[in-house]
């Protein structure tokens, strides 16, 4: 294997587990903070991809369509909490599972349904169409360097928030002792507003990401 080759893969490998990493962020977040084992987060991720898509079928706009996906993930996350996620968070970790694998099921056949069963393509944005050349005789296409450097952004934004921030020490505070949570007015599991930010948004995040893809 060629020099070249090596490090075309090692770069298709960095921004697939950037992608991973987006994607399974989220997922650790809710269950280190709520406790809650939401295995229909991969599904969320999944539709995220299908609105850009077919938003930008309609609109013709890259820009507007991931704003509609966002908020359409945005929605779908809102009646995802309030209507099942809320009553799992005191219940074991397997109903927990059982629950949510149900909503894959939902998920993935409704997607079939409306979607059919052939994968939908879309064309790169213009802004990112192109390649750029890492060393002379090297080039990488620039959509696949913007996804390896949001996500890079995004772990180090998570790392400041988590770790240098008042926000996040309440969040490490609610996820280590939720029991004493309350002397700080931040009850994860029972403040229906904290719980529909920390799922919601996380959903908002991840598709968002995948479109640039």
């Amino acid at each position: 294997m060629s020099g070249l080759l090596l490090l075309e893969q090692t770069l298709n490998g960095v921004q697939l587990g950037v992608l991973l990493f987006l994607m399974a962020s989220g997922l650790t977040l809710v269950l280190g903070i709520m406790n809650v084992i939401n295995l229909a987060h991969g599904s969320l991720f999944m539709l995220g991809a299908y609105f850009v898509v077919t938003f930008h079928v309609w609109t013709g706009s890259y820009a507007l369509s991931v704003v509609l996906a966002v908020a359409g993930c945005f929605l779908l996350g809102l009646v995802l909490e309030f209507l099942l996620i809320r009553r799992l968070y005191k219940l074991d970790h397997l109903y927990q599972v059982l629950c949510t694998f149900g909503v894959i099921l939902i998920l993935n056949e409704s997607t079939r349904w409306i979607w059919g069963t052939q994968p939908l393509r879309s064309s790169i944005p213009p802004w990112l169409v192109g390649v750029v050349e890492i060393i002379p005789g090297a080039p990488y296409p620039i959509y696949r360097l913007v996804i390896i450097g949001l996500g890079l952004v995004v772990a180090l934004s998570l790392y400041l928030l988590i770790g240098h921030t008042r926000l996040g020490m309440m969040i490490r505070a609610g996820a280590k002792r939720p029991d004493r949570s309350d002397a700080n007015r931040f009850v994860p599991d029972t403040q229906a507003g904290d719980a529909v930010t920390s799922l919601s948004l996380r959903e908002l995040l991840v598709p968002a990401c995948e479109s640039a893809a």
